[in-house]
């Protein structure tokens, strides 16, 4: 599967080069190293054509497809269940180390709020970090999901 570009055909040469040597590698049919995946992620791009963006708006108002490849990014109904479950993770994965460091360090300011204000700044650091995270996790399940079964931009429509 050659993937072809709107502009930039030197571009698109080279990426077309990085899947067919991704096939002899690791067998897929157009399936880039899973470092690609990851990249396509972290600077939340379209998984497709590398240059698209993912999100219009905050916290996690997603463009319906690729504006420059034209992929779509809802597959079906319910899709980023995934992503919701990995900002989940990920918020856990920061809750967890905090509050233990706040039961092994006594002498903390905090000590001297009401049980109520703790839960209600607890509460506050939930939010904050599940929106901090949507982002990333819903462009990771995009990335990773494209990783694994890609699709092109007609095979939704």
């Amino acid at each position: 599967m050659r993937h072809i570009f709107p502009a930039g055909a030197a571009k698109a040469e080279e990426y077309n080069e990085r899947m067919e040597d991704s096939q002899r590698y690791e067998g897929g049919p157009g399936r880039p190293p899973v470092t690609c995946a990851l990249k396509d992620a972290l600077w939340q791009r379209c998984p497709n054509c590398h240059r698209g963006r993912l999100f219009r708006g905050w916290p996690n108002r997603m463009f319906p497809r690729c504006p420059v490849c034209g992929l779509s990014y809802f597959r079906e109904s319910g899709y980023y269940i995934g992503g919701m479950i990995i900002t989940y993770i990920f918020a856990v994965m920061v809750l967890i180390p905090v509050y233990l460091a706040t039961l092994l360090l006594p002498d903390l300011p905090s000590t001297s709020l009401s049980d109520n204000e703790k839960f209600v700044l607890w509460l506050l650091f939930t939010i904050l970090l599940s929106l901090l995270f949507v982002r990333p996790a819903y462009s990771l399940w995009l990335a990773l999901d494209f990783w694994v079964e890609p699709w092109t931009p007609e095979d939704l429509k």
